[in-house]
C-alpha cells in the first residue's frame, strides 16, 4: 500500500503541474526553470523540516502553534526565495511566468511533505495520499504561485514600490497558508476534507484564471509591438496571437514541406511571440539595468528569428503567409474591420446595426404580389 500511496502522492501533483504549465500558450516560461523551481521547492521543504521544529524543541511554542502560525511563515518565505532570484532575469516576462514557476516550487515542496505524512501514517497511507493531493498540495502550489504573480507585477515598479509589493505578495501567501492550516487543525467534523478540497481547489482555480488573464494581456502586447520593425507580416502576427489555432496549419505544412520544416515554423512563431512580449516588457520596465538586460534578450531573439527564417527558406515562408495563414485569418480580419467601421460611423440614436436590419425588414415588400400592386 505504501508504494501505491507514494505513486499517487507523486504522479497526480506532477500531472496538475503539467496542466498548469500547458496554459502558457506563448511558452514564455522555460521548462528548465520550472524544473529548477520544482527542485528549489523540494529543498525548501528540507530547510523547513529543520527550522520549524526548533522552537518546539526549545519549548517556545507548542505543536499547534507551530503548525498554525510558524510553519506558514517559514515555508512561504523559503519557497519564495527562488522566485525572488528568477524575477530579476531578463527572460522573465510577466506574471504568467511567475505563476508557473511558483506553482512548480509549491508542488516540489508538497510532494516531499506528502512522503513525510505517508510514512508517518503507514496504516492509512493511500487515504492520506489521496486527501493531500486534492487539498494541501493545491494550497502549497497556489500560495507560491500567488507570490510569483505579485512579483511579476511588481517588477515593473520603481524600487520602493517593488519592495513593498514583493513583501505584500509573500504576506498574502502566508495568510492563505495560515488560514488553511488553522482551518484543517481546528475542524474535526466529517466535512473537514470537503472544506480542505474547496480551499485548495478554489485557490488553484483562481491561479488558472489569473494565468488566462495574463495570456490575454500578452496577446494584446503581441498585436501592439510585433510587426514591421521585425519584418513580421500581419498574417504572422495574427498566427502568433492565435497560436493555439495553428495546429491544423502546421499539419498541412508538414505534409507539404515535411515535419522538420513544420517544427521550425512552430519554433519561429513562438520566438516571435516572446519577441513581441519582451518589447512591451522593456517599455514597462522602470529599472534601467533590467531594461538593458531585456533589450539584450530582444536582440538575441531577433537573431534567432532571422536564423529560423533562413532555415525555413523563403518559399516555405511565402507559402505559409499567403496560403495557409491568409486562408485562416483573413475572414476574421475582414469581419473585424467591418464591425469596427460600423461602430465608427456616426448615427442617430436608435440606428445601430440591429435597428438598420429591422428598418430594412420593415421597408422590404412582404411578398411578390404586394410589390406589384
Amino acid at each position: 500500500m505504501i508504494i501505491i500511496a507514494l505513486t499517487i502522492a507523486t504522479v497526480i501533483p506532477l500531472i496538475v503541474l503539467y496542466g498548469i504549465y500547458t496554459l502558457d500558450l506563448y511558452k514564455t516560461g522555460e521548462f528548465r526553470l520550472a524544473v529548477i523551481c520544482f527542485m528549489a521547492g523540494a529543498a525548501a521543504y528540507g530547510a523547513a523540516a529543520l527550522i520549524n521544529p526548533t522552537p518546539l524543541r526549545l519549548g517556545w511554542i507548542d505543536y499547534n502553534q507551530m503548525v498554525r502560525f510558524l510553519a506558514p511563515v517559514v515555508e512561504e518565505i523559503l519557497k519564495a526565495l527562488i522566485l525572488l532570484v528568477l524575477v530579476r532575469r531578463p527572460k522573465f516576462t510577466y506574471f504568467v511566468d511567475g505563476a508557473i514557476y511558483g506553482f512548480a516550487a509549491g508542488i516540489g515542496f508538497a510532494i516531499c511533505e506528502n512522503y513525510e505524512y505517508i510514512f508517518g501514517n503507514a496504516g492509512a497511507a493511500v487515504m492520506v495520499a489521496v486527501s493531500r493531493v486534492v487539498s494541501t498540495n493545491l494550497m502549497h502550489a497556489s500560495a507560491s504561485a500567488t507570490v510569483g504573480i505579485v512579483l511579476g507585477w511588481a517588477r515593473f515598479q520603481k524600487p520602493a514600490a517593488r519592495t513593498m509589493l514583493n513583501l505584500g505578495g509573500i504576506l498574502l501567501a502566508i495568510l492563505l497558508h495560515m488560514g488553511y492550516n488553522n482551518l484543517v487543525t481546528r475542524l474535526t467534523s466529517g466535512w473537514l476534507l470537503v472544506y480542505a478540497v474547496l480551499v485548495g481547489g478554489g485557490a488553484a482555480g483562481l491561479i488558472a484564471l489569473m494565468i488566462r488573464q495574463g495570456l490575454k494581456d500578452e496577446r494584446a502586447w503581441i498585436q501592439e509591438k510585433l510587426g514591421v520593425t521585425d519584418r513580421v507580416e500581419r498574417q504572422e502576427v495574427a498566427a502568433v496571437q492565435n497560436i493555439a489555432r495553428v495546429d491544423e496549419v502546421l499539419k498541412r505544412l508538414a505534409g507539404t514541406f515535411g515535419p522538420a520544416a513544420a517544427t521550425k515554423i512552430e519554433g519561429l512563431l513562438y520566438t516571435q511571440a516572446r519577441l513581441g512580449i519582451l518589447r512591451k516588457t522593456a517599455d514597462k520596465m522602470s529599472d534601467e539595468k533590467m531594461r538593458a538586460g531585456i533589450q539584450a534578450e530582444i536582440e538575441q531573439l531577433h537573431r534567432e528569428m532571422e536564423r529560423a527564417r533562413r532555415a525555413i527558406g523563403s518559399y516555405a515562408m511565402v507559402y505559409l503567409r499567403y496560403t495557409h495563414l491568409e486562408e485562416m485569418f483573413s475572414v476574421y480580419d475582414i469581419l473585424g474591420a467591418r464591425i469596427r467601421e460600423q461602430m465608427a460611423q456616426e448615427r442617430a440614436p436608435g440606428m445601430g446595426v440591429f435597428d438598420r436590419l429591422k428598418q430594412h425588414v420593415v421597408t422590404s415588400p412582404q411578398n411578390p404580389d404586394e410589390s406589384e400592386e
